[in-house]
């Protein structure tokens, strides 16, 4: 079995390393400690969706170590958000937290401008015990986003 998340890699030529991990992750803690190979801290990138009065959706891609800033995200948005339920999350994304591929939702994404520091960018692939890394200058190639300050 290859993950859908692979496929489009490859589709789109982009060079990629897979990060296997020893056991399920979930957090950035997680990804640290049961990484298999070397990763750097700085590198690893989460996704946290929200929602907002109406039910519609938005991924915020950003640094694993930082937080939304729920005031900026409002700005940016254009009212408040909430972030969604577990089962809300399932639906929308088809996986759990922590597996979350920003390569496969089908929302708006806003990418935090501070994920362009590094040369390399890791996340979630679609399942909990994988990660992606690729090049951060990649991304535009692989999903429409809109670069913005939310951490």
């Amino acid at each position: 079995m290859k993950l859908k998340s692979i496929k489009i890699l490859e589709n789109q030529n982009i060079p990629y390393r897979l990060i296997k991990l020893s056991e399920k992750g979930v957090s950035f803690n997680d990804v640290i400690k049961y990484a298999e190979n070397d990763i750097n801290p700085d590198e690893i990138c989460k996704t946290i969706v929200v929602k907002d009065k109406k039910g519609n959706k938005y991924a915020f891609f950003l640094k694993g170590s930082d937080k939304v800033d729920f005031f900026k995200a409002k700005e940016i948005i254009g009212q408040k958000i909430s972030i969604v339920s577990y089962d809300g999350l399932v639906r929308a994304t088809g996986t759990e937290p922590g597996a979350i591929c920003p390569l496969l939702l089908d929302m708006p994404i806003y990418v935090d401008k501070r994920i362009f520091e590094t040369e390399k960018i890791n996340f979630g692939s679609g399942d909990h015990i994988y990660g992606l890394e690729i090049n951060s200058k990649d991304l535009d190639k692989l999903i429409k986003f809109q670069i913005c300050d939310i951490s």
